[in-house]
C-alpha cells in the first residue's frame, strides 16, 4: 500500500481537533473521535454500506497500531455509535499527546482507504461536506480537479 500522505494526517488532526473543540484531555479526544466517527458513518454507510465503512475503519485501526502498539486495546469498534471504549482504557495514563497522534493516525488512515477505495474526488467531498468548515484540500496532495 502506498505511505499516507503527511498532508491528508495534518488534515486529519485538523478535524479530530475541530471536533475536540480545544479540549485535550484523553476523554476530550476519544469523545471527538467518536462523534467524527458517528458523522463520517451517517454520511458514508449509505455509499459504502455498513459493512464497507466497519471494513475501512478496523483496517485504519489496525494500520495504526503499527505507530501506536497501545492501540490493540481498542478491539471491536462498534458503528453506528462508534464506542470506542477500549481506546479510554488503553489510554489511561498515557499522554494525552501520543493519544491524539494515535486517534489521528486512525482518522488519516481511515480517509486515505476511503480514497483509494471510492477515488480522491468523491471521498474527500463526502469528507467535506461533514465538515464544510475544516479546510480539506491539504496543499500538496489533491490534484486540481478533486474540489468540491
Amino acid at each position: 500500500m502506498t505511505h499516507l500522505p503527511p498532508s491528508l494526517a495534518d488534515f486529519a488532526q485538523r478535524l479530530l481537533l475541530h471536533e475536540a473543540g480545544g479540549g485535550q484531555r484523553t476523554q476530550d479526544l476519544a469523545d471527538a473521535m467518536e462523534r467524527v466517527c458517528q458523522a463520517l458513518h451517517s454520511q458514508l454507510a449509505p455509499l459504502v454500506s455498513a459493512a464497507g465503512f466497519n471494513a475501512l475503519l478496523a483496517r485504519a485501526a489496525k494500520l495504526a497500531v503499527r505507530e501506536f502498539p497501545f492501540l490493540p486495546a481498542i478491539g471491536a469498534i462498534t458503528t453506528p455509535n462508534c464506542s470506542f471504549d477500549g481506546l479510554r482504557q488503553a489510554a489511561e495514563g498515557r499522554d494525552p499527546a501520543e493519544v491524539a497522534d494515535a486517534l489521528v493516525a486512525i482518522l488519516a488512515n481511515f480517509i486515505w482507504l476511503l480514497v483509494i477505495f471510492i477515488g480522491e474526488n468523491l471521498g474527500l467531498r463526502k469528507v467535506h461536506e461533514v465538515w464544510p468548515d475544516v479546510p480539506w484540500r491539504p496543499p500538496g496532495f489533491s490534484s486540481e480537479k478533486a474540489q468540491p
